[in-house]
């Protein structure tokens, strides 16, 4: 199967991080001019689809084709792709507890506090169970909540 006559054409995109599916068969087809949009729920595989177009991570397993040419593993640089990223001001080297403490120590509130209320607000945008993730094992969706 090749990606001719079409601009961008991915076939079977399937990409994994441990156990987690991040996308799963995730084929397109677009021509010259045509316009897309990806509209799912968080961690749907939106952000990991768009990377692995722009070469910024290689699927586990499938097919990226580009101006009718086989691009799934081509550097980034070789792609002539353009991409903007949404910045969700996270710390990298922090977990997403502590991001979301950080602010709450630098106004020196007590331990107790910082911990009910970062629990608290984990709770409240349902990542609970990622708090001592760093923010790069998240999804995009994640990290903007």
């Amino acid at each position: 199967m090749t990606g001719e006559n079409f601009k961008l054409k991915t076939r079977n995109l399937r990409k994994t991080y441990g156990s987690v599916v991040a996308l799963a068969d995730a084929s397109i087809e677009m021509v010259e001019g045509e316009f897309l949009t990806l509209l799912g729920p968080s961690g749907s595989g939106k952000t990991t689809m768009l990377m692995a177009i722009a070469g910024l991570n290689d699927p586990d397993a499938g097919e990226i084709w580009i101006d009718g040419k086989q691009a799934t593993y081509l550097p980034p640089f070789q792609r002539d792709i353009g991409m903007v990223f949404q910045n969700y001001a996270l710390f990298p080297h922090m977990t997403i507890f502590e991001n979301i403490a950080f602010p709450l120590k630098m106004r020196k509130m007590a331990e107790a506090d910082i911990k009910a209320n970062v629990g608290r607000v984990l709770e409240t945008v349902q990542l609970s169970h990622v708090a001592e993730r760093l923010p790069k094992e998240l999804s995009g969706g994640q990290q903007q909540r």
